[in-house]
């Protein structure tokens, strides 16, 4: 029976020279997919399509999230043809999307949130009093609050600094800020922006791990 991993057991076996398939049609392959990847759609996957792999050696299958089978499908169509140490990717290509890893296609990587992204993001912890980070504020106006582990709890605005010092930012931070994953495109998050009315959105992974802010200026090139 393939064994099915995570993407950071997917990245190990990328390092150690793994055979990667995905199982989805060539269009959506040619858009974008995991380096090194060999694309053979399910409905192809024939015992002539796979000649050229070695049947010993590691070999990964993903499709596009949890919800789609072909992956899972393709995977044990290959322990019928001889194929001995099989991988099943579940969370699929739009788990190693949503955490901004590196990827290759038709569509830029520089096209997206991940590589736009600002990083010098000002945080702030729980705990902290709004004197502590009374100047950690940029232009963007927030101060966003993480936990050790950088998941976003919340954001502080800079309209707190006229606060008593002594205030804890446990007390004035809002939750829930609006978030978007690194594979979104930048003329999609462009239009979302628009649509929403807001200045700025926070980029994080799927796990909630803060990895920068985009502004709406930053998405027309006015820095």
């Amino acid at each position: 029976m393939p064994t099915s991993v995570d993407t950071a057991d997917v990245q190990r076996l990328l390092e150690e020279g793994a055979q990667v398939i995905e199982a989805l049609p060539a269009s959506a392959y040619d858009r974008e997919h995991l380096p090194g990847a060999r694309n053979i759609p399910l409905d192809e996957l024939q015992p002539d399509a796979v000649a050229s792999f070695a049947r010993d050696r590691p070999t990964v299958v993903y499709c596009y999230d949890y919800q789609c089978d072909l992956s899972a499908r393709a995977a044990h169509r290959l322990e019928t043809m001889g194929f001995t140490d099989v991988y099943h990717y579940t969370a699929s290509k739009a788990a190693w999307l949503g955490l901004g890893l590196p990827v290759e296609g038709t569509v830029s990587s520089t096209a997206r949130a991940g590589s736009i992204a600002r990083r010098d993001v000002p945080r702030c912890y729980l705990g902290e009093k709004v004197g502590d980070v009374r100047e950690r504020f940029d232009d963007a106006g927030v101060c966003v609050v993480v936990d050790d582990d950088e998941v976003v709890l919340g954001v502080v605005r800079e309209e707190v600094a006229g606060l008593p010092g002594e205030t804890l930012v446990d007390d004035v931070l809002q939750p829930g800020p609006a978030t978007a994953r690194p594979s979104i495109t930048a003329d999609e998050l462009a239009r979302n922006l628009d649509e929403d009315g807001r200045p700025h959105i926070l980029i994080t992974t799927l796990e909630g791990r803060l990895l920068g802010l985009i502004r709406r200026a930053d998405l027309y090139g006015e820095h």
